[in-house]
C-alpha cells in the first residue's frame, strides 16, 4: 500500500485533494486538526491533515475505475470504535462463554404469561392496576408503554415493572428525569456484554462469524479485519468456506487486497485446519462461514464440523436487528449446535425498535453481545458493544442522534 499525507484548511479540502490524487478506491487511515504558524501555538492556522493510503496493484489500473468526482473515498477516522456513553472498557462486566440454555428460553415464556391479566383500562388511563395480585403504583403505565412499544418482551418488561414498582414511591416514578435516569441504569444491568475482540502476546486468536443468511457477516468481517489489520497493525488473516453464494469469494478477495492481507478460500474442513497451520503465527484469523438456513440441519451440521475441525475457536452469531424475536430465539436455538459464545447485530439503521437486544441478552442463556453495526460503510460503521448505549437506544431510541455524537 503507498500511504500520503494531504493537508488542507478543511477537512473537506483535504478529502478533496484524496480523491484526485488517489481515486475512489483510497482508504483513509488517520485524520487530525493542528494549529499550524503564529505564536506559543496562539493565532495559528487552523489545518485538517489526512493520511490516505492507496493498494498499489489498485493504484496502476486506476484509469479503470469511475472518477473521483462520482464515488467518495472510504474514510477510517479518529471516531473508529468510539463509544460515547463510557469510554472506559473497565466498565465491561466480566463475562464468561455460555452456550445457549433450552430450559432459559422455557422459563421465559412462562413468566411472559402473566400478561393475560393487564387491566387495560386502567393502562390507558396511565393509573394504577393490578397484576396478580401486585398493585403497582400510579404512573407504571407509562413504563410498560414505553418498553412493549420498543419491542421488549413481556416478561423482562413484568420483572421491569415488579422491579420499579418495589424500588420507587409515585412521587419518584411521576419525576420523568428521576424515573428516566433510573430505568435507563435497570436496563442497563440486565445487558451482557462481552467488550471487543481480545488479543494475546504470541497467541492465534481464531474467530468464527456464524448465522442466517443476508445478515452481513463478510462485511461485518471486513469492518473487524480494517480495524486490527490498518489500526492496530495487527497481523491478520481471513478465511472464507463461503462456497455458496455467488462472487462471496470476490468480494472478501477485494477486501484484502485494499487492506493488504491474505485472503484463503477453503472447502473442507480439513481444508480450514491446514489453513490455520499454515498461519498460526499471525494474531488473528477471521473466519466467514456460509451464511446457512437455521432450519436447515445439513448445512448445520457440516458449519459444526468446520468449527470442532480445530480448537479453540471463538464463534460470534451474526443477527440483524430487525429480526422477530421468535425468529430469533428460533435462530439461536437450531445454531446452538454449535457452542455460541458471543452474538453480534448489525443493521442497527434499519429499524428503530432495539428491544431485541435486552430480550436475547436474556433469554439467550447469558450470551454477552460483541459489536454492533451501524450501517454499510466499510470500517466505519461498527461499535463495540455497550451496555448503557443499548439501554439508551432502548429507551430514547436516539439513533440518528447517537450516531451524531459518536461522529
Amino acid at each position: 500500500m503507498r500511504i500520503k499525507k494531504f493537508e488542507g484548511e478543511t477537512l473537506q479540502e483535504t478529502l478533496a485533494k484524496v480523491k484526485k490524487d488517489f481515486g475512489p478506491e483510497a482508504v483513509i487511515l488517520h485524520t487530525k486538526k493542528y494549529k499550524k504558524g503564529g505564536f506559543l501555538g496562539l493565532f495559528g492556522k487552523e489545518i485538517a491533515e489526512v493520511i490516505a493510503g492507496i493498494d498499489i496493484n489498485i493504484e496502476k489500473t486506476k484509469e479503470k475505475y469511475i472518477t473521483p468526482e462520482q464515488q467518495p473515498a472510504r474514510v477510517l477516522s479518529d471516531s473508529f470504535f468510539t463509544i460515547t456513553q463510557s469510554n472506559n472498557l473497565n466498565s465491561y462486566k466480566k463475562s464468561v462463554d455460555i452456550s445457549f440454555k433450552n430450559e432459559s428460553l422455557t422459563r421465559e415464556l412462562n413468566e411472559g404469561r402473566v400478561f393475560s391479566n393487564i387491566n387495560l383500562r386502567a393502562y390507558k388511563e396511565n393509573t394504577g392496576y393490578q397484576r396478580n395480585g401486585l398493585a403497582l403504583k400510579n404512573g407504571m403505565g407509562k413504563i410498560h408503554k414505553l418498553l412493549v412499544e420498543n419491542g421488549v418482551e413481556e416478561s423482562i418488561v413484568f420483572r421491569t415493572l415488579q422491579n420499579i414498582n418495589s424500588q420507587l414511591t409515585e412521587s419518584q416514578i411521576n419525576n420523568k428525569e428521576y424515573l428516566e435516569q433510573y430505568l435507563f441504569e435497570y436496563i442497563a444491568s440486565l445487558v451482557q456484554v462481552s467488550g471487543p475482540i481480545k488479543l494475546s502476546k504470541g497467541m492465534t486468536k481464531i474467530i468464527a462469524f456464524i448465522g442466517p443468511t443476508g445478515v452481513g457477516k463478510t462485511t461485518t468481517l471486513a469492518k473487524l479485519a480494517a480495524k486490527f489489520a490498518l489500526i492496530e497493525n495487527k497481523n491478520v488473516v481471513l478465511v472464507s468456506c463461503d462456497t455458496y453464494r455467488i462472487a462471496a469469494d470476490l468480494q472478501l478477495k477485494k477486501y484484502g487486497e485494499i487492506m493488504g492481507i491474505p485472503v484463503e478460500i477453503v472447502m473442507t474442513p480439513n481444508d480450514f485446519k491446514k489453513v490455520v497451520n499454515k498461519y498460526i503465527d499471525k494474531d488473528l484469523i477471521l473466519f466467514d462461514t456460509a451464511g446457512r438456513s437455521p432450519r436447515n440441519k445439513k448445512h448445520l451440521i457440516e458449519l459444526k464440523e468446520f468449527i470442532e475441525s480445530y480448537s479453540p475457536i471463538e464463534t460470534h452469531l451474526v443477527l440483524s436487528a430487525v429480526t422477530k424475536y421468535y425468529d430469533a430465539i428460533s435462530i439461536i436455538n437450531n445454531f446452538g449446535l454449535v457452542p455460541i459464545h458471543r452474538i453480534l447485530f448489525t443493521k442497527l439503521d434499519e429499524t428503530k425498535n432495539y428491544g431485541l437486544l435486552l430480550n436475547l441478552s436474556i433469554s439467550s442463556g447469558g450470551i454477552p453481545i460483541s459489536y454492533l453495526t451501524t450501517g454499510q460503510t466499510v470500517p466505519d460503521d461498527i461499535e463495540i458493544a455497550d451496555s448503557k448505549v443499548i439501554s439508551r437506544l432502548i429507551i430514547k431510541g436516539d439513533f440518528e442522534t447517537w450516531i451524531k455524537q459518536r461522529n
